[in-house]
């Protein structure tokens, strides 16, 4: 592509400052989006993608050009956009935001409409650059966006816009592709008013699990059990606990296991439950002891810790198969 001289000064002028505001703006977007569980993506626009912008049409001058450097915040629904907004805001100076659905749209049409903030660095207030064009002038894009929308974004875009064919069929279908991305939007951001719709089954696996999970909750509602043992994500734990039923094929007697569980915790008192083990370390050692589940078991492997063993001897010598620290 050819592009005139006046281009490529204003280019090489501006790139080392845009390269520094991409640089401080991907260390700060990324310690946050490391912390809450999310992707970032980013890049610094091409001079052959400034070019084409410019012949637009759309802009009257250099300085409108908000997105020399632009980042996009990949959430996993669209619930976190307003935390993602609220840390942008409160961390650059924001020039403008515009969110989703801010623009009008016709209800049959379907495109590109990510939440979008426009905003610079914040200028130490004991900073005195004589007017000089700084790091501090470039005004940077942060786009929000779902992990369903990224997607849609990046499978089409190429395929759509940097095609070598102007083609409806192709922008009918990219635009049939962003209505169900859309619809999974809607969907995620209503999961649970949407599941109790849905017709139930009667599937064994489900409903045992959801039998174990019903139970260890009562007993922390009912606080016979430390709060400190309650297991970050009750679905992995009921998960991790029927494995192991399943190894000692007593799936079948899973209210036995619940019937032996509640009898030992309703029999201790709670302060003399103990907090060296895990909860499902502590819940095998009353299955063991009670002859639930009998050791050794071919099929599982077990997590056995010093403090396990302490309170627990029976698992030093009748576990063929344990986590090894590589240490």
């Amino acid at each position: 592509m050819i592009y005139p001289p006046i281009l490529d000064r204003q280019y090489q002028q501006y790139h080392p400052l845009v390269e520094e505001v991409a640089k401080r703006v991907k260390s700060t977007m990324m310690n946050f989006c490391d912390n809450k569980g999310y992707a970032l993506t980013s890049r610094i626009k091409t001079i052959e993608s400034l070019a084409e912008k410019i012949e637009t049409g759309r802009f009257n001058k250099w300085s409108e050009l908000n997105d020399l450097f632009a980042c996009t915040v990949i959430i996993p629904s669209l619930s976190q956009e307003q935390e993602v907004m609220k840390f942008c805001q409160n961390t650059f100076k924001t020039q403008k935001t515009v969110k989703r659905g801010q623009n009008k749209k016709s209800p049959d049409i379907f495109i590109f409409d990510s939440t979008r903030i426009y905003a610079q660095l914040r200028r130490p207030e004991d900073t005195d650059l004589d007017n000089l064009l700084s790091i501090f002038d470039i005004v940077f894009e942060i786009q929000i966006k779902s992990a369903f929308e990224h997607a849609w974004a990046v499978s089409t875009h190429d395929l759509v816009y940097k095609g070598s064919k102007v083609d409806w069929k192709r922008v009918r279908l990219a635009a049939q592709i962003k209505a169900t991305v859309e619809q999974l939007d809607t969907v995620i951001m209503a999961f649970d008013q949407i599941a109790p719709t849905m017709q139930d089954n009667d599937y064994p696996e489900i409903k045992r699990k959801c039998q174990i999970a019903v139970a260890t909750q009562e007993l922390f509602a009912q606080q016979k059990i430390p709060q400190e043992l309650q297991p970050k994500d009750i679905t992995r734990f009921c998960d991790n606990l029927y494995g192991v039923i399943v190894s000692a094929k007593q799936e079948d007697k899973v209210q036995d296991v619940i019937k032996s569980i509640r009898k030992k915790i309703n029999s201790t008192p709670s302060r003399q439950i103990p907090r060296s083990i895990s909860l499902l370390q502590y819940f095998l050692a009353i299955l063991v002891e009670d002859k639930i589940i009998v050791l050794p078991l071919d099929k599982h492997c077990f997590h056995i810790t010093e403090e396990l063993i302490a309170l627990y001897p029976i698992f030093r010598d009748s576990v063929n198969s344990m986590f090894q620290y590589d240490i």
